[in-house]
């Protein structure tokens, strides 16, 4: 279904009516009906950081979902947490574990390769410690350090100094690597909740790819890849694309001339971008103005895949200064790409910042500008049900694995003096 490549967009779409359809289609609208696997493949794959938040993001797309409803999904392996794009660890629907995991161990390949090299490894020698593990694991799954104790003595042997200058220890965690890639073994949750970056490792009940019908060739799973983001974040541009998978402009246009997509202008966002085919009729009639009320988690997908919170919030508002995430550039609300803050969001439109306050129990937050009196109850309600939820199901609101409930309390204390 080659297509030939693109020519200058005849179709112009105002950014209100391409935030409206990104809105929708990431289930902030209106709740996607389905199963927790169903709506994360029609919407997005959240990332895990070790904290509450790959839950909020969840949540936000599924009002009244529990803690157990995610971790359960994770433990009967309907969704699983595997590394993907940029080797960057998500939670991916089942069925899309095949290919995400063939395209993580492409983008791996070249730096496992330089680092055997480095520190003397032989593929053969890391195949024998995947065996030691696969039987070890036969009597249950086991996390990484009990996993190394059980091994034969020798087996995972220490890899010194040459190892730390790579960041591996032993022959352990790339053999355990190998094994992922190849769906031999997969991650389950420590102490049945997912957050954490503690996992255990256990032999699935079925590896993924049996039966599964994964592209050979690396550029036909980069199209594969291409058609799953754009179905749930086009219109999108060819650099946001390939700054989310990590593929290059020319192997991400090369994708797109071989998926049934059509470019168009988005008004302030791209003069080129792409949305499938079929989905080009509902973008044209997208209506802003959704009644939605939204308590995001921090790195919600609906704010980073299009370049950032900018895009999203009133022009008059992007001088504001805010702080980031990561070593990204920018420094205000129009020019940041990921800003560490959770966000409040009054229909498609980003309006303020909420925290949890521990000292009080409850969520504080702050827009921008005051809301009229039935969109601040509706933000408050949001509030009271976000904060009932990390307090009675999670216990706690960490973002990441080294985030402390002090720094929760000082950002929880910045959003009060907005």
């Amino acid at each position: 279904m080659a297509r030939a490549a693109p020519v200058t967009p005849a179709v112009k779409i105002s950014l209100d009516r391409a935030r409206a359809f990104w809105h929708r289609r990431q289930g902030l609208a209106e709740p996607v009906k389905g199963s927790i696997e169903e709506v994360l493949t029609a919407t997005s794959w959240p990332r895990t950081l070790g904290g509450v938040d790959v839950y909020l993001a969840v949540r936000a797309r599924i009002p009244g979902m529990r803690r157990q409803d995610l971790d359960e999904a994770v433990a009967q392996s309907r969704i699983q947490v595997i590394p993907a794009v940029r080797g960057c660890i998500y939670v991916v629907p089942r069925a899309q574990v095949p290919l995400v995991l063939r395209v993580a161990e492409d983008q791996a390949r070249k730096r496992s390769e330089r680092e055997m090299k480095t520190v003397g490894v032989e593929l053969s020698e890391l195949a024998d410690v995947g065996e030691a593990v696969l039987k070890a694991l036969r009597k249950g799954p086991l996390k990484t350090d009990a996993l190394r104790k059980a091994l034969p003595e020798g087996v995972a042997r220490s890899l010194g100094e040459k190892g730390k200058k790579v960041g591996i220890s032993s022959t352990l965690p790339p053999a355990l690597r190998h094994l992922e890639f190849d769906g031999k073994v997969e991650r389950t949750l420590d102490s049945g909740r997912l957050d954490t970056e503690r996992y255990h490792w256990r032999i699935p009940a079925k590896n993924p790819f049996t039966g599964a019908k994964v592209p050979a060739e690396a550029a036909e799973r980069n199209v594969r890849l291409a058609e799953i983001f754009v179905r749930q974040a086009g219109p999108v541009s060819v650099a946001d694309f390939a700054a989310w998978s990590a593929l290059s402009q020319r192997d991400t246009r090369a994708a797109f001339e071989k998926l049934p997509v059509v470019p168009v202008s988005v008004e302030s966002y791209a003069n080129e971008a792409f949305v499938m085919e079929q989905d080009l009729a509902a973008l044209k009639e997208a209506a802003p103005g959704a009644a939605s009320v939204s308590m995001l988690s921090f790195e919600d997908n609906y704010l980073t895949v299009h370049g950032g919170p900018g895009l999203l919030t009133d022009p008059k508002h992007h001088k504001r200064e805010v702080s980031k995430w990561g070593n990204t550039k920018g420094s205000t609300l129009g020019d940041v790409k990921h800003v560490s803050a959770r966000t409040v969001f009054d229909g498609e439109r980003l309006v303020g910042f909420w925290e949890f306050d521990p000292a009080s129990g409850k969520t504080v937050f702050s827009t921008f500008d005051p809301l009229p009196p039935k969109r601040k109850k509706a933000v408050q309600e949001a509030a009271e049900d976000v904060a009932t939820f990390l307090k009675e199901d999670l216990g706690h609101a960490r973002s990441f694995s080294l985030d402390t409930m002090e720094q929760v309390q000082e950002r929880a204390e910045l959003v009060k003096k907005m």
